[in-house]
């Protein structure tokens, strides 16, 4: 958006400190959980949008999480703890030749590896099915899989917001695991659900993106990103007008 915003006559820098003479600041790492030691200190009454967002680990606001013992008998969701699969903490803390041969392994036999596949969240038929070292690693999470449906196909639904400015959409898969790379179509949305307002309140992020399905009216949070990407055209009404949430943290 930072076009958009130079476009608006705004003057964009990007670095690893605060520019003494801002007026607002984006705190945009993409980790998990943010150390506060390591974030430098803010210029003096400037804003810092997502400052107050230092860990979005999903244990901290799932509502699908089970345990090795719980009554649900349906299928569960084996999840990594950290966003985005755990990718850029591994990037960052691992490394990245030991990594691609451990991804490879997982993609032949992620039991085996002890690793969930690459970008990708397995689902099982039961609690039963979930390997052992899945409930004693922390970096994993087990959910009840709970599909938002559509005749054949699945769904899932997100928001993307800046300040007061928002905008959302549903798409569509014939694959469980419901993303861009495997949408069969989509439709963009014009509110966001209470409970998603709520999530995002509890979590206290300015700017972010929310992923949700919905059962029985019911909205039910299952990701939640503080440093999201935009795919499509970047001249879009809708992007341009989610852009303009900056002036909220302006005034």
């Amino acid at each position: 958006m930072d076009a958009i915003w130079r476009e608006a006559g705004h003057e964009v820098r990007v670095g690893k400190d605060f520019d003494p003479a801002t007026d607002v600041a984006i705190l945009h790492h993409n980790i998990s959980l943010i150390d506060p030691a390591l974030v430098p200190p803010a210029p003096k009454g400037v804003y810092v949008i997502n400052g107050a967002v230092r860990d979005i680990r999903k244990r901290g606001y799932s509502q699908l999480q089970v345990s090795q013992d719980t009554d649900w008998n349906g299928p569960v969701l084996l999840k990594t703890n950290d966003n985005h699969f755990g990718i850029p903490e591994r990037r960052i803390y691992k490394s990245r030749h030991v990594e691609r041969v451990w991804d490879k392994l997982a993609q032949w036999n992620w039991k085996l590896a002890r690793r969930l596949p690459y970008r990708t969240y397995p689902v099982r038929d039961h609690v039963r099915d979930v390997p052992d070292w899945v409930w004693r690693d922390s970096a994993y999470l087990v959910e009840r899989f709970v599909p938002e449906r559509e005749g054949d196909l699945y769904s899932i639904r997100g928001w993307m917001f800046l300040g007061d400015r928002g905008y959302g959409w549903r798409i569509f898969a014939h694959d469980p695991m419901v993303k861009t790379g495997t949408m069969v179509r989509y439709e963009y949305l014009e509110e966001a659900p209470e409970e998603v307002l709520a999530a995002r309140a509890r979590c206290g992020v300015d700017f972010g993106k929310i992923d949700y399905v919905v059962h029985d009216g019911r909205a039910i949070v299952f990701d939640v990103n503080k440093t999201p990407s935009f795919a499509g055209d970047p001249a879009s009404p809708r992007l341009r007008n989610l852009a303009l949430g900056i002036e909220d943290f302006l005034k």
